[in-house]
This record gives C-alpha cells, sequence and structure tokens, in this order.
C-alpha cells in the first residue's frame, strides 16, 4: 500500500509541475492550468492520505516554480499557492470530518475571494500592471466586477471540485486492482 501512495503522489507532484509550468510559460491558459493542477492534487486523495496530497501539493508547485525560472511576475504561483492548491485538500478534509456545511461554504467563500481580490491587488498595485483594453464602465467598477466574478467563481470551483473527486476516485479504482 506504501509504494502505490509514493507513486500516486509523485504521479500527481508530476503533472501538478507540468500543468503549472505550462501555465508560467503560455498566458492565454494561467488560469485553466491553475485548476488542472488543484484537480491533480486530489489524485493521493484516493488512499485518503491527506499528508501525501499536501505533499504533492507542495513538490508540484516547487518544481514547477524552478522550471518556470523563479517566474514570479506570472499569476500561476500565487494563485496556486494561496487558494488553488491546498483549497481541494481542505475541502475533502472538512467534508470527510462533517464539518458543519454552511461554516464550511463560508470559510471557502471568504478564502477565495479573499485571494482573488489579494491576487488583483498583487497584479495592479504591486507591480503596476495596467489594465488596457478593458471599457472604461468596467474599469470604473473593477472592484465589484472582480467580486462579482469570485464569487460565481467560488461556487461553480467549489462544486466542481467534489465532481472531479468522484470522477478521479472512479477512474483511479479501475486502473488500481
Amino acid at each position: 500500500m506504501k509504494s502505490k501512495l509514493i507513486a500516486i503522489s509523485a504521479i500527481s507532484a508530476g503533472f501538478i509541475a507540468l500543468s503549472l509550468t505550462l501555465g508560467a510559460y503560455i498566458e492565454m491558459i494561467d488560469v485553466f492550468t491553475i485548476v488542472i493542477a488543484s484537480v491533480l492534487t486530489l489524485l493521493p486523495l484516493y488512499y485518503k492520505s491527506y499528508k501525501a496530497s499536501i505533499l504533492a501539493f507542495l513538490a508540484g508547485g516547487v518544481i514547477a516554480f524552478l522550471f518556470s525560472g523563479f517566474n514570479i511576475l506570472s499569476v500561476v504561483f500565487p494563485a496556486y499557492f494561496v487558494f488553488f492548491g491546498i483549497y481541494p485538500i481542505i475541502k475533502m478534509l472538512m467534508l470527510e470530518k462533517n464539518v458543519n456545511k454552511v461554516l464550511a461554504k463560508i470559510i471557502g467563500f471568504v478564502w477565495c475571494v479573499t485571494a482573488i481580490f489579494g491576487i488583483y491587488f498583487f497584479y495592479t498595485l504591486v507591480m503596476h500592471e495596467v489594465l488596457t483594453g478593458l471599457p472604461e464602465l468596467v474599469i470604473q467598477y473593477i472592484y465589484v466586477v472582480v467580486g462579482v466574478i469570485a464569487v460565481v467563481f467560488y461556487f461553480v470551483y467549489d462544486y466542481s471540485i467534489v465532481v472531479f473527486k468522484r470522477i478521479i476516485d472512479k477512474y483511479i479504482s479501475r486502473i488500481i486492482k
């Protein structure tokens, strides 16, 4: 059992690193690769090993950061390490421990919206990225737009994590006998 857990954790870390590295180099797919990497953190949870999942999360992120040439200017790494990489693990842990569903939703919601606003402020205020090409109305109400996007994204993402976990468990059970 230990060797299977180590193998699936290594596979998870490798695919996470590949996904995040692609996102760091190809800006058009960065958000997509972050979501894919967050789903891949669920692979070791097939064996109910949260420690292995956290180690795969960290190893994949660090390896990708090294392969990207320490590219801190990419949205991939702050988003992955602050919310997207660890949230699926915490979500599954809260489901397993039967945490109050309303409390779990509130925690996840506040965490997601805070992370998305933090990433927005990091790139606009700290890195001085300019929002060019957006309509003037969107720029005027940018906080409302970012907030609405964060809220909608959270509920879709939160539900999809549970669905992806079921899909992963189904296919891994077919592969591993």
